[in-house]
């Protein structure tokens, strides 16, 4: 069952989109258990993201990957994480 985090992230310096796709593309590959990561624009001073792991197991298991990268983007890009969410897969309606 896939296993989801959801977060929103404070970013001290206006939102610059390229810097941040360079920055998603340069994590591709670095966990094995993430099956996709998408970061999304809430306001000029903040992003979401949602990163779909193949379960919570492999989540629990590669942790410290996602720990690594989280604290590596938020000082080089100088975000505050201000909420995460986790949790299993319910439903997803494209697959009903």
């Amino acid at each position: 069952m896939k296993y989801y985090v959801t977060t929103t992230w404070k970013h001290k310096n206006q939102i610059d989109r390229v810097k941040m796709e360079n920055l998603l593309a340069s994590y591709k590959g670095s966990n094995p258990s993430v099956i996709d990561t998408i970061w999304f624009k809430i306001d000029d001073y903040t992003h979401g993201a949602i990163v779909t792991f193949t379960s919570e197991e492999e989540y629990l298991k590669n942790k410290h990957l996602h720990q690594k990268v989280r604290e590596e983007s938020s000082k080089s890009e100088e975000v505050t994480m201000i909420r995460e969410e986790v949790g299993n897969q319910i439903a997803v309606l494209s697959e009903l």
